[in-house]
C-alpha cells in the first residue's frame, strides 16, 4: 500500500507583501476616519461648551435684572430712609456713575440713559438688590471680547463703578458684541447680517417708563426725567459668542446670537 504525502505550501513573499499594503490601507482610512470623529467630537464638544456658558450667563444676568431694586426704599420708614447711615440697607434698581446718590433722600443726579451715564451704557451695566447677603452691586461689563462680572457690597459713601472694579472675573470669553473691526470682518463673511452697519451690538439696551398712560419706551426716546436710570424698566439683552475653533468640514467660524429680555419688578422708591 502506497501513501501518499502533501505538503503545505506558506505564502510567497509576495503575497506577504500584497496583505501587508492592504492592511496598511484599510489601517490609514480606519485611522483617517477615527481621527476626523475625534476632531468632530471637540469641535461640537467645544461648540456646546461655549454656547452653554453663553446661555447660562444670559439666565443669571436676566434674574439679577429681575430682582434688582429690592429691598425699596418704601420697604422702610422715612426715618430709617433719611439717614445716609442706612443706605446700604435700601436698594436702588440700577446703580449708575457718574453722580450716585446713596440714599432715598440724596439720590444725586440721575444720568440720562445712552446720554451722560457712564454706566448704565450699552456695554456695562451694574444693578444692586439684597440676594440673600445684603444689598450688593452686581456688574457685567465688557472689555474686549470677555464679558466680565463683580459682585461688591453695597456701602456708605462708596462708588459702585469703583467698588466692582475691584472684583470683576471673567465670565464669558469670545463675546464679539464689540470686537476688533478685523474680527468683526470675519465673522460677517459668514453671517452678513449679524452687524447692522458693520457696528458694534449693544449687550443692553434699555426701555423706560414713560407717562401714563404710555408704555415703556427706549430711555434716549423719552424726555426728562423719564430718561434717567431711575426709570429702567426693562433691559434688553444681546450676547455674540463665538466658538473657540472653526468648524472643521467649512473651516468656517461660528458664532451664536443670544437674546432676552429682564424685566425690573421692584419699584424705585
Amino acid at each position: 500500500m502506497k501513501t501518499h504525502s502533501r505538503t503545505q505550501r506558506g505564502f510567497s513573499f509576495l503575497e506577504l507583501v500584497a496583505a501587508t499594503a492592504i492592511f496598511i490601507v484599510l489601517a490609514g482610512i480606519i485611522f483617517s476616519v477615527l481621527v476626523q470623529g475625534q476632531q468632530s467630537y471637540e469641535t461640537e464638544s467645544g461648540v456646546m461648551d461655549s454656547f452653554q456658558q453663553a446661555s447660562i450667563a444670559v439666565d443669571q444676568i436676566v434674574r439679577d435684572v429681575h430682582t434688582a431694586g429690592y429691598p425699596p426704599a418704601n420697604a422702610y420708614t422715612s426715618a430709617v430712609t433719611a439717614l445716609p447711615a442706612n443706605a446700604n440697607l435700601i436698594a436702588w434698581p440700577f446703580a449708575w456713575s457718574p453722580t450716585y446718590g446713596p440714599t432715598s433722600a440724596n439720590p444725586g443726579v440721575p444720568c440720562t440713559v445712552g446720554g451722560t451715564c457712564v454706566t448704565p451704557s450699552a456695554f456695562d451695566l451694574i444693578v444692586e438688590g439684597d440676594i440673600g447677603n445684603g444689598v450688593q452691586w452686581i456688574r457685567y461689563q465688557l472689555n474686549g471680547t470677555t464679558l466680565f462680572r463683580g459682585v461688591a457690597n453695597k456701602g456708605v459713601g462708596l462708588v459702585p463703578a469703583t467698588q466692582t472694579a475691584l472684583n470683576l472675573l471673567p465670565y464669558v470669553d469670545n463675546v464679539m458684541n464689540n470686537a476688533p473691526a478685523a474680527q468683526m470682518a470675519q465673522l460677517r463673511a459668514v453671517y452678513p447680517n449679524l452687524f447692522p452697519g458693520n457696528n458694534p451690538v449693544p449687550i443692553f439696551t434699555y426701555t423706560c417708563d414713560a407717562p401714563n398712560p404710555n408704555p415703556p419706551a427706549l430711555c434716549s426716546t423719552l424726555a426728562a426725567p423719564n430718561n434717567t436710570v431711575t426709570y429702567i424698566r426693562d433691559v434688553n439683552i444681546v450676547l455674540i459668542v463665538q466658538s473657540p475653533t472653526r468648524d472643521q468640514k467649512t473651516g468656517q467660524l461660528r458664532a451664536v446670537t443670544l437674546t432676552a429680555q429682564a424685566r425690573r419688578s421692584n419699584p424705585s422708591s
